[in-house]
């Protein structure tokens, strides 16, 4: 189990500390959260959702998604056992 932990502001959990089973859930959360505020674009200017910006540049793996996400939004992941 994991929580994703912001590192923005001291103490602060996303989404009040749910905890999430696997990597791959985390980023579909952290995709979502962030796709009202994401600008990304392709080679040619034109913008991307955060999706079409992963498939294009192709940050096509789980680890490098999760790492793209946590520098983006500034986050980190917490092991929880």
């Amino acid at each position: 189990m994991y929580k994703i932990i912001d590192l923005q502001i001291e103490g602060r959990e996303f989404a009040d500390g749910e905890l999430f089973k696997t990597k791959s859930e985390i980023v579909e959360q952290l995709s979502d959260y962030h796709d009202i505020d994401f600008v990304g674009t392709d080679d040619k200017g034109n913008e991307l959702n955060i999706w079409d910006y992963f498939k294009f540049w192709k940050i096509n793996t789980i680890k490098k998604q999760l790492d793209y996400l946590t520098q983006y939004g500034e986050w980190a992941i917490k092991k929880i056992r």
